[in-house]
């Protein structure tokens, strides 16, 4: 195949859910707020040095995916720049598919919806693992139900028709 897709990751999150098994970071603690702009400057870093591999290789950029963690734990202006900067190295002509895991309702703002439609993210994931609050409290989500409900709403008034959301069931 002539095509690739790309992968960012994004190892943060508004607090460190009781199942997760990924490489995060509870954007709240002292740890993060020391790593998260060395971090970023990295990620740009080592964007700007794959998207120069890259341009050498004769094949297509058609799928995106920005992940986490919670991309949306970062910063409006944190994400912009991560954004720009991918967009600046990397030939998005044939991209197909350029996705960003909001995931977590309680990192989602107006703001951050309205960076990602800038450039031209075409989905979005909304991950409220489940609607139940219970549940929610018990597995470390700091959200309601009412949150992702709200988040939701406000996600289609920014303009986004591809939302998806992911749910644990077991």
């Amino acid at each position: 195949d002539d095509t690739y897709s790309l992968y960012i990751s994004i190892p943060f999150c508004p607090s460190r859910c009781s199942y997760c098994s990924f490489v995060s970071h509870d954007i709240a603690s002292k740890r993060a707020k020391e790593i998260l702009p060395v971090y970023v400057d990295k990620l740009c870093e080592e964007i700007e040095l794959i998207g120069k591999t890259m341009a050498k290789i004769p094949i297509t950029l058609t799928t995106v995916y920005f992940g986490g963690g919670t991309p949306t734990s970062l910063s409006p202006e944190d994400l912009d720049r991560l954004i720009t900067k991918l967009k600046v190295t990397f030939d998005f002509s044939a991209v197909q598919e350029f996705t960003v895991e909001a995931g977590r309702p309680d990192s989602i703002t107006r703001e951050k919806l309205e960076v990602l439609k800038k450039h031209g993210v075409g989905r979005i994931s909304i991950n409220p693992q489940t609607m139940k609050q219970d549940t929610l409290r018990l597995i470390g989500r700091r959200h309601t139900v009412e949150d992702v409900v709200d988040r939701f709403k406000l996600a289609r008034e920014v303009g986004f028709d591809n939302i998806n959301m992911d749910l644990i069931i077991g």
